[in-house]
This record gives C-alpha cells, structure tokens and sequence, in this order.
C-alpha cells in the first residue's frame, strides 16, 4: 500500500498519471465522493499495478471467462487492447483474471449515428449516411408544460433521441416510438442556484452521447454526466457560469465552454478536472477538437488553440470573424476564414458569409457556395432562391439543407438540387442524422422524427 500526500495545485488526474493508474481507482481505493475536491496535505491511499477496482461507468461489462485474454477481448469487440486496458486501469495485459468485470469501451471512431453536435468532435457536420429523400414523420415530442427555453439540437445514439427543450430539461426519447425514456433537470437538485434562461436567448447546450454516457451543459453552470440509459447522474462538475458550449467528447475526454470565461478539460468517467483556463471572454460557441488540440473562441476574443492534455497555449490568432471553429484535418474553420491548426496561420479567405461551415473531404461548403479546403478557390455557387440555408450538414454525397422550411439536397460535388420536402414550419437548429433517422427541432420547440430510406456510405464499425 503506497499512501500520498497531495501537494498545492495538484489535481487527482494528474496524481494517477503519475502512479501509472487512473482517478476511478483512486476514487474507489479512497471513497472519495468528488475527484476535484481534495486539499494540499490530504493522504491518499494509491493502488497498486493490477489491483482491480470494480469497473468504471459506461461501455459493456464483460465478465472474463477462463483463458481470455486482451487481445481476444479486443478481437472480439472490434476495439484495441489499449483502450480495454486504460477504460479498466490495467496497466499490463497478464492483469486479468477470471471473473473479474471489464469495461469494453466504444471505438474512439466515430460511429454511424449523430453522438454529439457536429457529430464529431471536430464539428465537421458529416455522416456516411445517404437520404433518398424519401421521408415521413415518424412522430413528434413536445414537453407536456412548454416553457421559454431555447431548446438544443438534438443527437441520436444507443437507439434513443437526446434533446433539451422547451421546459429547460433534457429527455431521452426512443428512437423508434418517441416515448420519453427519461427526463433530466439541469439544477433541479441544486436549491441554491435558479435556472435562468440561456443567455441571449441562445439554446441549450447540445448534449454528446459516448460510452453510454450523456454530457449535459446546465444554465446553472453545472455539466451533468448521465447514464444514458436510466437518466442517473454519474457526476457533476460545477462552473462560474451558465453553458451553452456543447460539448466534445474524445480520448476520455470532455471539453467545452463556460460563460465565466474558461475552457475546461474533464475526465470523461470520473468528471475529475484535467485542465481549466482562461479565454479571455465567455465562451458560448462549442469548442473543436483534433490531433489532440482543442480550438476555442470567446465572444468578440481571438482564437485559441490548446494543448489537449495540458491546457498549454498552441497558438492565438486575433484575425478572426465571430462563430465556433470546426477542425477539417488538415485547417481549422471560423466563418470565412481557414488557419493552419499547427501554427495559426492564415491560410485563406473564401468570398463567402462568415458563417459556420461543413467540411467534407476537400471542400468546405457554406450556405450558397462550396470552396476547396487546401485553396479557398470556388467549387460551385447555389441559387439564391429562398434565402440562405439556417443550418446545413452533409449525408454521404448529399448536402442537406434546412432552408425556408424545407429540408432541400443537394449535390456535394455540383450543388444541383437533387430532391426537398417541406417541413410545414420554420427550424434554424441543425438536424441530426442516424440510419433510418432524421431528428429536427422545429423554431416552435417542437421534435419531429422522420423515417428515411438510408444507405450508409461505409461499414458500421461502432464508435
């Protein structure tokens, strides 16, 4: 047994990196009931290499059976035996035994559902899946007490819907049917702050749904981790101010936003804090994440580009247009405008609106227009008719549109319209798009679900 005492400025990640294990088993060894609230002078008891702790929340537990090993397990599952072995605090493959619990994670690819906004950390607004344009309502959601609140985008995964609405709560809806599974209140357990509206009349966070986990941005300030298939809080972490930064779940990690100016890194099992900083401003637009940097705004302040791991300042541009960046592999995005995710550099402008853009393999398309992502040099430019598109995301080698309500494809390469439908209302809000699934939220509030005819564009390999 090998006993610890914290140190000034020490967080308990940072603790378990060092001692080669992670915070869960710290926090089991322990007892602790929050990961962030340990003091200078506090004695931990570390746990040794191999001991087992039970599982961590989330993924699949596996019960190993005699003469498994890690890497059939990750045969098996369609995952890596690193991952098996840094979701369970293994820190050598022979540290298995029989009967004991495993967690399989999820791939840290991103699957064929719509997980968080954008649907990939980077935000790029892409799915493999192809709409034929055959698509009827297959239901609709509205809270049986509407409220004022500007609800979210919604996000499909694990054969449910996750939305915030009008009512200021969250639900978890089936994907087939509708039926509310279960309904989360952001600061209904914490009496001493109220629940304003989100600021500026914003909407609500949007949720991100990873190893069976959903991350949930209060107006309290509070980011909720909840089972994603009971509704049960798992933890919370507390900030200076209300959140409307969707957040990025990658590498066990969770990143966004606080209107209190900061930018927070967070172990995605635990919620034990890996790294906060200063932005300069609040922050209200989501965060970007790739190559294990984080891309960040505040309002009116320049564009900051972070160590993933560390919180360490990369670079900062001040040249930047207002709107949330979007990490395209090989620049990263804010408006019109595409910089050198390595050193901030300017790469090019496009004579487009500086509004959030869809990138798919080498184009970046805005709402009238599609340029070539090494370039900025002009692919095709769409009609005017009907004003520009609200929100817009890419279905395999359709563009889809949400514009004057309709639902409008297009082309990806020419920008021809390939089929619309109309909608019978106004949405602003980006939809979410799953095999067999299209979600939208409606400008009333309303969630409507539509059936489709998809095709996917690549082999499901799970996320």
């Amino acid at each position: 047994m090998v006993f610890y005492f914290v140190q000034r400025g020490e967080t308990l990640y940072h603790i378990a990196k060092r001692y080669q294990t992670t915070v869960h088993a710290i926090v089991a060894a322990n007892r602790l009931e929050d990961p962030n609230a340990i003091c200078p002078g506090q004695a931990l008891v570390i746990p040794k290499p191999g001991e087992v702790p039970s599982p961590p929340p989330g993924g699949i537990v596996h019960l190993v059976r005699p003469g498994e090993t890690v890497f059939y397990l990750a045969r098996k599952f369609d995952t890596s035996p690193q991952e098996i072995l840094k979701a369970n605090q293994i820190v050598h493959p022979e540290f298995i035994l029989p009967g004991q619990q495993l967690v399989i994670p999820e791939r840290t690819e991103t699957c064929d559902e719509w997980p968080m906004l954008g649907r990939t950390a980077g935000r790029t607004a892409t799915s493999p899946v192809i709409l034929d344009g055959r698509l009827s309502e297959a239901w609709s959601f509205v809270p049986r007490r509407p409220g004022n609140v500007v609800p979210s985008s919604p996000v499909i995964r694990y054969e449910r819907v996750f939305v915030g609405q009008t009512d200021g709560a969250y639900y978890a809806l089936d994907k087939g049917t509708g039926r509310v599974r279960w309904r989360y209140v952001p600061g209904e357990k914490r009496t001493m702050t109220p629940l304003p509206p989100a600021p500026e009349g914003r909407p609500l966070a949007t949720p991100a749904a990873f190893d069976g986990i959903v991350y949930l941005g209060g107006s309290d300030g509070t980011v909720y981790a909840v089972d994603a298939l009971e509704g049960r809080t798992i933890w919370r972490f507390h900030t200076g101010g209300p959140i409307t930064s969707s957040p990025a779940v990658t590498g066990g990690l969770v990143y966004l936003g606080s209107w209190d100016g900061t930018i927070c890194a967070l172990e995605a099992k635990t919620g034990a804090m890996v790294w906060r900083v200063t932005a300069g401003g609040p922050v209200a637009d989501p965060v970007a994440v790739g190559d294990d940097i984080v891309f960040a705004r505040a309002v009116g302040g320049d564009l900051l580009a972070l160590d993933g791991q560390s919180g360490e300042l990369e670079w900062q541009q001040s040249d930047v247009p207002s709107g949330a960046p979007v990490f395209a592999e090989l620049v990263v995005l804010v408006g019109d405008r595409a910089f050198d995710p390595t050193s901030g550099a300017l790469l090019w402008r496009a004579e487009a609106p500086a509004t959030a853009a869809v990138a798919r393999l080498d184009m970046v398309i805005y709402p009238d227009r599609a340029v070539d992502l090494f370039t900025g040099a002009p692919r095709w430019l769409a009609a005017a008719e009907g004003g520009a598109p609200a929100a817009q995301v890419a279905c395999g080698t359709q563009l889809l549109a949400v514009q004057a309500g309709e639902l409008i494809a297009r082309d990806v390469a020419t920008g021809q319209v390939l089929w619309h439908q109309s909608l019978g209302a106004a949405a602003s809000l980006p939809p979410a798009v799953a095999p067999g699934l299209l979600a939208l939220v409606m400008d009333d509030g309303r969630l409507r679900a539509y059936r489709t005819a998809a095709e996917k564009g690549g082999r499901n390999r799970g996320c």
